[in-house]
């Protein structure tokens, strides 16, 4: 926080991961202890839906926690129509109107946050992110003067074949190749994240050709109409409700604002709230793409703690990016990796850059 105690805006607004996975890698149900990483909030939502009796929700960032704070109650006090125009999925003419109805369901400190950031709460939280700028003010407007009717194709099409047509005739080719490799590099992935906390651990020989290769396998394999991710990735927004994120689907969200689960939400480090985590008192790990954020040591630390943390036949999910982290040797004995799921996830997962972790806690 600075002097002015006015924290950095938040980098995530929305969700660029695949909740699904998540549900499927967890299989969260109801009376567990679940902790997640917070990021965007819209993982640790996701879990809510299943009912468990308890999830911790932490994060290094305010805003970001601030963020879920919001999205929880939002939840909680509108209607379906209003959350999502208050979250800028639809059109809404005064959202700051919306926002100050949540005043005494929020704390003191996540509502002077966003009254600094007024006109981002105006513009739709969901959408105003640092990260999800990039793709509203530079990834989709380049897509739309380069390919905008066969984007538009891709994303009606119907069936795979159909979808492989077009993406195969009609945008795989050298330009596309270049933009993906170039758009997608390292220096770029730095320029947007913007965030002297965040570290990228590169474990993969070239950043470019390897999301390059990701978003070839998810077209090729995903039906584009129905992965939110790929949507907001390529075109800036969410085309219809069917295409929202897990956590914003009308049966979801009817499950969340019905759950008793007890969300308790930290400002802290992971690794010390884990450390301080009395033995076998947690369920369900959801940490998110944890090893972009950490060097292999603390990820280790982490998994030691997991190990002695977790319940009997608990499970942990995490996603490698560009790092690839692996569980360290002296957790091996307790900390199982699930290889048919783990391989399932990863192919199916419609956040494309992802390689899916599953753990088991050892019974």
């Amino acid at each position: 926080m600075s002097s002015k105690g006015s924290e950095k805006w938040i980098l995530y607004s929305t969700c660029d991961e695949d909740s699904d996975s998540e549900m499927r890698a967890l299989d969260v149900s109801a009376g567990e202890d679940v902790l997640s990483v917070t990021g965007s909030g819209c993982r640790t939502l996701s879990l809510v839906a299943n009912h468990p009796r308890s999830v911790v929700s932490v994060d290094m960032a305010p805003g970001q926690n601030y963020l879920l704070e919001v999205k929880l109650a939002a939840i909680r006090h509108f209607d379906y129509d209003s959350l999502l125009a208050l979250l800028g999925i639809d059109p809404c003419p005064d959202r700051w109107r919306l926002f100050v109805q949540l005043q005494d369901k929020i704390s003191p400190a996540a509502f002077r946050y966003f009254s600094r950031h007024r006109k981002e709460v105006r513009r739709g939280l969901v959408v105003s992110g640092r990260h999800e700028k990039f793709y509203k003010r530079v990834v989709a407007p380049t897509m739309r003067l380069l390919y905008g009717r066969a984007m538009r194709d891709l994303f009606s099409a119907q069936t795979l074949e159909e979808q492989r047509a077009i993406y195969q005739r009609r945008i795989d080719g050298v330009m596309w190749r270049t933009l993906v490799r170039h758009g997608f590099s390292e220096r770029i992935l730095k320029w947007v994240l913007n965030d002297p906390g965040y570290r990228i651990t590169i474990d993969v020989d070239s950043v470019g050709g390897y999301i390059l290769g990701r978003v070839h396998h998810t077209f090729m394999n995903h039906l584009a109409k129905d992965n939110h991710w790929l949507a907001f990735t390529f075109l800036g927004r969410y085309p219809h409700r069917g295409t929202l994120p897990h956590y914003l689907l009308r049966e979801n969200y009817e499950a969340i604002r019905s759950a008793s689960t007890k969300v308790e939400i930290v400002t802290g480090n992971l690794i010390d709230y884990i450390q301080k985590a009395p033995d076998g008192s947690l369920d369900k790990f959801s940490l998110s793409d944890v090893t972009s954020c950490i060097p292999q040591e603390g990820f280790d630390q982490i998994m030691r703690n997991i190990a002695r943390a977790g319940r009997p036949g608990g499970r942990v999910c995490y996603r490698n990016f560009l790092a690839k982290h692996q569980v360290p040797e002296e957790a091996r004995s307790t900390l199982f990796r699930d290889e048919a799921l783990s391989t399932s996830l990863t192919h199916d997962d419609k956040a494309f850059v992802y390689d899916i972790e599953v753990l088991t806690v050892k019974g």
